[in-house]
């Protein structure tokens, strides 16, 4: 679908086009100088969007880092946790000090009746759990309203006629980033429409627990809703593929043909799964675990065949955790990666090489440096043929190379998506002429932005804490325009569990070029590895990784993006 004058600057646009004003009217309320709270100003007409400045990174050491904005809610909340599910990450810890706390033991301690000023902050970190192990119970989001605004009663369904607004927002999208975007939008206070659209036909779920929990028949599929979410107040669109984007004209184009007109649209699509061009395509013996569908064949693929032997292309965390759950089942693993060591883009060579001893000692056939030159599916085995000449034969191959961005419907549709959606750093999505547009914004892994607590260069981060918290963000800059959202600078964090070991990081470790073990050792493979680099304000912290050990890693999230003194110590540091 190719939508109109997308070859052309918006000031070319017709009278007609230009005249036309899609512009979101928010309310959001402000804080005067005498504290009344007063809604925000109602934009205009849409205007031709202003090129994106070069912004420099600020030196972290001369102001205070945000961290993500909460909606305050009105009353206390209860909570539980599921102690099956909880893996003791801390992750609840970090959003919520005052109500989750982990011992020196390594147990998890927390308040059961939350009071209503710590109520968001304790749904927040239900949000990020990475086991969705925290359930809440009861509670109420405030959502913004004006000065003796009566608060509003039940929601009206989406679609409905009684509707007080005709605005409508778009989700193209309907995993987390974009659920997040749309509960954000109500707790916003956004009575107009919100249209959820999914090319899956399951609501959004959590992904990371596909290739561990889920696999080994722990976690049923039911269960890995998104637990911390009351139903959305939204028109679902499932199992529905996008096919182009109007940008100027606002429209979505489905497929069947169906165009949706909006207001605001969070583009929010996320990945796929790579696949190599040189193997067989459609062999079943081939395998890519990116939804619940794949996660479900791989699993009948194990049952079905009997199988014995199964080989995983690619060394990052999803192949390495996909090694740990079928060495559990007792199957023989081999783990073929084209470079050295394990999880060398994501850790560095001495923290990656930890990773593959473990590996190693799991029983895991870690062929590092290695490449697949022949594919041959023999219908009952599928035999693989190494750059050393050996041959392997697979009951099936799982592949986890990686992902690539779910941008090829807005190829023609005048934004910039080469390697994910273009941001500019308040979330807003930039066109080719480097204008970011007020009224499009995107989140989660298929937004590339540049997060200004590092530097001003754009790149993508797949984790599930940065899709919630880009989620709320995007919502927000939409809602507020370009000129009047912040930053989105966050502490990115995720985990892994590699056969017992905990694996957490706060930060960018792939920005490092220099690291050091500040706690533990390497030996006992229980530490803190801090990762650093050089920046004209001095070295700068850009990471910090730790092995089984949640709780000495709480005090370096507020240290990333800041610089650090040069000292003695630094110049002693390992390289990477």
């Amino acid at each position: 679908m190719t939508p109109s004058h997308a070859g052309q600057p918006p000031e070319h646009l017709p009278p007609t086009a230009q005249e036309h004003g899609h512009g979101v009217v928010p309310f959001i309320p402000q804080q005067s100088q005498q504290g009344l709270v007063r809604p925000a100003a109602v934009p205009g007409p849409r205007q031709a969007p202003a090129e994106v400045a070069a912004v420099p990174a600020i030196p972290a050491e001369s102001f205070d880092l945000p961290r993500p904005v909460l909606v305050p809610e009105d009353e206390p909340v209860r909570i539980s946790v599921d102690n099956n599910r909880c893996h003791i990450y801390g992750i609840c810890q970090q959003e919520a000090p005052e109500v989750f706390r982990i011992s020196e033991g390594g147990s998890l301690h927390y308040t059961r009746a939350v009071p209503a000023q710590f109520a968001a902050k304790t749904r927040q970190a239900a949000r990020c759990c990475p086991m969705q192990a925290v359930k809440i119970e009861g509670g109420r989001t405030r959502t913004s309203r004006s000065p003796g605004e009566r608060p509003p009663g039940n929601p009206l369904r989406s679609g409905s006629s009684a509707r007080a607004s005709r605005r409508r927002i778009v989700v193209a999208g309907a995993g987390l980033a974009g659920l997040s975007a749309a509960s954000r939008l109500r707790e916003r206070g956004f009575d107009g429409e919100i249209v959820m659209v999914g090319e899956e036909s399951h609501r959004p779920y959590s992904r990371p627990p596909l290739s561990k929990q889920f696999l080994a028949g722990e976690l049923a599929a039911e269960q890995l809703a998104f637990r911390a979410e009351e139903e959305l107040d939204a028109h679902w669109l499932l199992d529905t593929g996008l096919v182009g984007l109007d940008l100027y004209g606002s429209a979505v184009h489905l497929r069947g043909g169906e165009r949706i007109p909006f207001e605001g649209l969070v583009l929010a699509t996320g990945v796929d799964a790579k696949r190599l061009p040189e193997a067989p395509l459609f062999s079943d013996r081939i395998r890519t675990i990116r939804s619940l569908g794949d996660a479900v064949a791989v699993r009948r693929a194990m049952e079905a065949q009997q199988a014995r032997h199964v080989v995983i292309l690619g060394g990052g965390f999803v192949g390495c955790e996909l090694a740990c759950t079928l060495r559990d089942h007792g199957l023989e693993v081999t783990l073929v990666v084209h470079s050295a060591p394990l999880l060398r883009r994501v850790l560095g060579e001495r923290v990656g090489a930890v990773v593959a001893d473990i590996q190693g000692r799991a029983g895991v056939d870690v062929r590092l440096g290695t490449t697949i030159t022949d594919w041959q599916d023999h219908g009952d085995v599928l035999r693989l043929r190494l750059d050393d000449g050996e041959l392997i034969d697979a009951d099936f191959v799982v592949l986890g190379l990686g992902s690539e961005p779910r941008t090829e419907w807005l190829r023609d549709s005048g934004l910039d998506v080469s390697d994910g959606v273009l941001c500019a750093a308040t979330c807003h999505a930039v066109d080719h002429w480097g204008r970011p547009t007020p009224h499009v914004v995107a989140a989660g892994d298929v937004a590339r932005w540049p997060n200004l607590r590092f530097d001003a260069e754009p790149r993508r981060t797949e984790h599930l804490i940065h899709a919630v918290e880009m989620g709320q963000h995007a919502a927000d800059a939409l809602l507020r325009g370009p000129e009047r959202a912040a930053r989105f600078a966050p502490v990115p964090r995720f985990w892994s569990e590699q056969h017992g070991t905990r694996i957490q990081a706060v930060g960018n470790p792939s920005l490092g070029t220099d690291v050091e073990i500040t706690e533990g050792s390497l030996r006992a493979e229980r530490f803190v590895a801090r990762y650093t680099r050089e920046t004209p304000h001095g070295p700068q912290i850009v990471a910090a990784v730790a092995f089984d050990m949640p709780l000495e890693l709480l005090e370096y999230r507020d240290q990333i993006g800041r610089s650090r003194r040069r000292s003695r110590a630094l110049n002693r540091r390992s390289r990477r």
